[in-house]
């Protein structure tokens, strides 16, 4: 073989490796953007989810008087045959 062939056939190889290195490199970046796309949907509805749950805890931070509201009507109600049967004489 002449140095012409053997520099030729390199050069043949080396645009081969090009080419199927660029294959590769738009092969990978179209996989990346399927990935990535998707990610980033979940983060926004992870944002969404979030948001809600923190507007559900800011309506229940008044649970504590709920749950004393309830006692106190409860202590009424059960007051109330007493309070019936047994009137007050008047303001003491």
């Amino acid at each position: 073989m002449t140095p012409v062939a053997i520099a030729t056939g390199n050069a043949i190889l080396a645009w081969l490796v090009v080419v199927v290195a660029l294959v590769g490199a738009l092969a990978a970046v179209a996989l990346l953007t399927r990935v990535v796309e998707p990610a980033l949907e979940i983060e926004r509805y992870a944002g969404h989810i979030l948001e809600a749950g923190t507007a559900i805890a800011r309506n229940l931070e008044g649970a504590d008087e709920l749950v004393r509201t309830r006692e106190l009507s409860t202590s009424v109600s059960q007051r109330v045959p007493e309070l019936v049967s047994h009137p007050r004489e008047g303001p003491r």
